[in-house]
């Protein structure tokens, strides 16, 4: 049974999230940080923050957010757009389909009494802040849980569904979410998906006609369009196969053929990137080694290195609930999953933000292949916590294709970085602790 159909990938998190500094205005949102949680020597380590003031549905809003997130620093002309399309009344029940950092959800439980909204993300950041943010704001009737499968919700549950997705997440991805969503709405209810017309507006419309039932744009502006469907009785449950989202990879790594099983909306889903590749083949991994992947998706990186390290001890990391779900099922599909090391599984894949997942720990190798996208308020605290867990004469492996900033800044932590390979295309820096 393909793992994206279970339900045990759905969360309620109950953790709250880390604490944030004040100090923006409304005109500007500013990056602040939060206070140091460790020193050495030469580094102080600051996670980056984000305070965004609104009136987003005519209430006065807080929100917080994170680098890596989808409109970080300041409330998107696409989301403005959502909340003023959607007009909710008395007893409707709403989702927030993909609600990053909660501003969707919140500014429209504001707009009509006796509403009841639930909002979902499968990236663990967006949880935890958006419900944060929903209690900072004192919002009521609002429920925010991780969730990727949509399987803890009735079919016909839904009046209103809301759908803002980043840009980067790619047709595929949007296609599978229209399609996921569909049975959960009732006959009658809308579906609402903004969009910029040059970034695939026109195949999302034509695709909510076919999925939901006739669609429309309710809204222009600013190169966006507001899209409603309201759902046909026509286009049955019956009608949705979320099969054809899923992938098999087969490749051959390190002189080992692989066959991974993935899905849409994960990294590279069809194929092994050339950066992934790169930064396989470089690794310099032995046997007892213990190593970690951040932001592992599917896991080739990791499950490559679980065979080079064969009685060292493993750890995938991702913020994405599918990657680990499906980077578990490619686990358990190379046998990776039976044996245990001090007491842990020796190769696991873990829900969880960088390191948070494995405080105390320490690592021979910290390894990843940072989104693309990632920007410095991503990447920089990625180096120091790395530094943190890694043992002496530990190494951390990142490839990246624009590195100069993040070159200087490794050399700044750990006193030394040098390129451990380069394909003209993709870059693997390395810097080993020395301390």
């Amino acid at each position: 049974m393909p793992a994206s159909d279970s339900g045990r990938a759905s969360y309620l998190i109950h953790r709250t999230v880390w604490g944030v500094c004040a100090g923006s205005t409304r005109a500007s949102c500013r990056a602040v940080g939060f206070l140091p949680f460790w020193r050495t020597p030469s580094l102080i380590m600051i996670m980056s923050s984000y305070e965004i003031k609104s009136d987003l549905g005519g209430t006065d809003r807080t929100l917080q957010s994170v680098g890596g997130l989808f409109s970080k620093e300041k409330i998107a002309k696409s989301t403005e757009l959502l909340v003023r399309a959607i007009r909710p009344v008395p007893g409707d029940k709403i989702l927030d389909y993909g609600c990053g950092y909660g501003a969707v959800g919140i500014a429209v439980a504001g707009s009509a009494q006796d509403i009841e909204i639930q909002m979902v993300d499968l990236d663990i950041r967006a949880v935890r802040l958006a419900q944060h943010n929903v209690r900072s704001n004192a919002v009521e009737n609002t429920t925010v849980v991780l969730d990727h499968t949509l399987s803890r919700f009735r079919n016909g549950q839904f009046n209103i569904i809301a759908l803002n997705p980043p840009i980067e997440d790619g047709t595929e991805t949007i296609f599978e979410m229209i399609e996921r969503a569909q049975p959960k709405m009732r006959h009658g209810g809308s579906f609402f998906l903004v969009a910029k017309v040059r970034k695939g507006a026109k195949s999302y419309m034509r695709k909510l006609t076919e999925t939901i039932g006739p669609a429309k744009v309710v809204m222009r502006s600013g190169g966006y369009w507001v899209m409603r469907a309201e759902r046909n009785a026509i286009c049955s449950p019956e009608a949705v196969d979320l099969s054809r989202y899923e992938h098999t990879i087969e490749t051959e790594l390190r002189g080992r053929r692989y066959k991974f099983e993935s899905y849409a909306g994960i990294f590279s889903r069809n194929k092994i990137d050339d950066g992934t590749r790169l930064l396989i083949e470089t690794l310099d991994v032995r046997p007892r080694h213990s190593v970690i992947d951040i932001g592992c998706g599917y896991g080739p990186i990791g499950i490559a290195a679980a065979h080079a390290a064969s009685v060292g001890r493993i750890v995938m990391v991702d913020c994405n609930a599918r990657a680990v779900e499906y980077a578990e099922l490619n686990i358990r599909a190379h046998h990776l999953n039976h044996a245990r090391k001090n007491g842990k599984p020796r190769v696991e894949a873990v829900l969880g933000d960088r390191f948070d997942a494995v405080i105390g720990e320490r690592f021979d190798r910290v390894v990843s292949n940072p989104p693309f996208h990632a920007g410095n308020d991503v990447l920089f605290p990625l180096v120091d916590e790395a530094y943190k867990h890694l043992r002496i004469h530990g190494r951390l492996y990142l490839v990246l294709m624009r590195y100069a900033g993040l070159r200087r800044h490794m050399h700044k932590v750990f006193g030394n970085c040098g390129i451990a390979a380069d394909d003209g295309k993709y870059v693997v820096l390395v810097s080993e602790r020395m301390l």
